[in-house]
């Protein structure tokens, strides 16, 4: 089932796809709270059918948390001769980077290396600490596409005592562009397709990431408490433009991440 939450005079809604009908849920007093209901229940939502012509699309996430591991797919780490991790190493994003589907991604002054990451971005749909890796798993409520935008002249400023600044590279506003739709369901295996002005950049599955979300939950569970609506994403694959092999991001560029279970996410650079 794909869910959309959508906007009508103040008030939100869910609407959910399956086997062809779309029915409208009740409304949604807290997001958060929603994922943790339907975590518990999928009918908590209480779908019936309706029209849904006059809604309007929001972002379907308001996560408190938002985690990235760096370097999750073993093709990535060697397209930028780079070393993957021996744990899950994450860096974060914060709310002012979210924007919807058809969002504008800002170019900011001074960026010259602006870069695409398709990923998955898992929702946790209950509080989970100290997880084991079958709770952590249980702990997923749903799926987004989402496009893990990166600046990379900023990322790549080193210090050798600080590393990179992956804050500065990762965590811009607009630099997390998020899919109208949610797949609910459990961990699969997911695609990964990348489009720049329709032209493929990247086609991965989420079956060749180094450290499963169920692993990368677990481990951050240890000393980090998530909450309903958090997001642990999933890294990229292959074929990003700081690989060398195609351009940097400019003004007008219109990305297109899909996956094949979730949806689509279209965004374009302004």
């Amino acid at each position: 089932m794909q869910i959309e939450i959508v906007s009508e005079n103040g008030n939100l809604f869910p609407i959910a796809y399956e086997n062809g009908s779309v029915k409208k849920g009740k409304k949604i007093s807290n997001l958060n709270k929603f994922y943790k209901e339907l975590s518990e229940n999928i009918n908590s939502a209480e779908f019936v059918q309706g029209d849904t012509k006059s809604y309007t699309s929001v972002i379907p996430v308001n996560p408190g948390k938002i985690l990235c591991p760096a370097l999750n797919f073993k093709n990535h780490s060697a397209e930028t001769e780079q070393k993957s991790p021996e744990f899950p190493y994450f860096f974060p994003k914060f709310s002012n980077s979210l924007i919807p589907f058809n969002g504008k991604i800002l170019k900011h002054e001074g960026i010259k290396q602006l870069d695409y990451e398709g990923e998955i971005a898992a929702i946790v749909g209950k509080k989970t600490s100290k997880a084991s890796r079958s709770e952590a798993q249980n702990s997923i409520v749903g799926f987004a596409v989402v496009n893990d935008v990166s600046a990379r002249d900023y990322q790549n400023q080193f210090s050798p005592n600080l590393g990179k600044n992956w804050i500065m590279g990762k965590a811009a506003d607009t630099f997390l562009p998020v899919s109208k739709t949610v797949f609910i369901g459990k961990e699969e295996e997911f695609s990964i397709k990348t489009f720049v002005n329709g032209e493929i950049r990247q086609d991965g599955n989420t079956k060749d990431m180094i450290f499963s979300f169920a692993d990368m939950i677990s481990y951050i569970s240890k000393n980090i408490t998530l909450e309903p609506g958090d997001m642990i994403l999933s890294g990229t694959p292959a074929g990003v433009a700081a690989s060398g092999k195609y351009p940097y991001l400019g003004k007008g560029d219109m990305i297109r991440i899909e996956s094949e279970k979730i949806g689509k996410l279209e965004n374009v650079v302004g």
